[in-house]
């Protein structure tokens, strides 16, 4: 491959640099800050990610008592496995990202795929990390892989972190807001969150990568991740 094309393979993985750009390994488990639409549900968010059943979503938003019963315009935390994968024809082009197989139906396109996902993936991302090209999607009897980046932490940041949410910014948001949102406030939890999301820190969109406790209500350690 020449070297030009490589270099702008390796710049399609962008996206993913504050994810583990680079990556050798993945981890068991992410989570994907999910905006229901007043069309969702917690069902067909579930279906979305190959989750055989919604209610197994329960330990990751205790704020719900019930699942059944989510208003629209809130948001769930989707929990998925978090591998370490490549762009087709650029092995060394890794990236970390849970991937979920979407079957295409008549007319749909990355736009439409994408826009399904509450701005966890773009359609610029779909067409970077499948085959086909945009506008030669076959109708029907294909799989396009969703692809939604995520993180495994970094033991050259610390190891006390090791589940991370991936939280797409809204309406303008900022890390810094979001970082409050998740109790990391201070100058020094700003600063880390700084270094897992290099770049970001006057963005007001794009993902960001925020450590977030588990189902036991503790931060999830590096050391013990698989």
């Amino acid at each position: 491959m020449a070297l030009p094309v490589l270099l702008l393979l390796l710049a399609a993985v962008a996206p993913a640099a504050a994810a583990g750009g680079g990556c050798r390994s993945g981890c068991d488990l992410a989570l994907a800050s999910f905006l229901i639409a007043r069309n969702q549900n917690l069902t067909y968010i579930a279906q979305l990610f190959a989750i055989p059943d919604y209610r197994s979503l329960a330990p990751y938003n205790p704020q719900y008592p019930n699942l059944d019963f989510i208003p629209a315009d809130a948001t769930v935390n989707v929990s998925f496995p978090c591998g370490c994968r490549s762009l087709p024809g650029a092995p060394s082009a890794t990236y970390l990202a849970g991937s979920f197989p979407h079957l295409v139906r008549g007319g749909e396109t990355y736009d439409s795929i994408a826009a399904q996902f509450s701005n966890l993936t773009t359609s610029a991302w779909l067409q970077r990390t499948n085959t086909y090209p945009a506008n030669n999607i076959p109708d029907t009897g294909v799989t396009v892989n969703v692809t939604v980046n995520c993180s495994c932490g970094d033991p050259g940041i610390s190891a006390d972190y090791g589940l991370f949410l991936t939280y797409p910014l809204r309406d303008g948001q900022t890390l810094a807001a979001v970082a409050a949102n998740y109790s990391f406030s201070s100058p020094a939890q700003l600063d880390l969150l700084r270094q897992y999301n290099p770049g970001m820190d006057t963005n007001t969109s794009g993902l960001v990568f925020i450590p977030v406790k588990d189902a036991n209500g503790s931060y999830h350690a590096l050391a013990s991740q698989g």
